[in-house]
């Protein structure tokens, strides 16, 4: 099946596969540090207490690992 998906589109779909990881985990990334940010501005601004911002930046986190385990299982 791969080598008929190769002849088919001209791509090797490992390749294809590795390429497409790559560009969800630098999304999933991107929206890490977009929360982390908010997190740490909504401490800064008082607006949440430490243990508020430690709770959601483990919760970030937790999910981030998911999402990592998900993508290239």
């Amino acid at each position: 099946m791969a080598t008929a998906f190769e002849m088919g589109s001209g791509v090797d779909p490992s390749a294809l596969r590795v390429s497409i990881q790559l560009i969800a985990m630098g999304v999933i990334f991107l929206v890490f540090a977009w929360v982390m940010s908010l997190i740490f501005s909504a401490y800064q601004s008082d607006r949440a207490t430490v243990s508020e911002a430690v709770t959601s930046s483990l919760k970030a986190t937790v999910i981030l690992c998911l999402l990592v385990t998900v993508i290239f299982w």
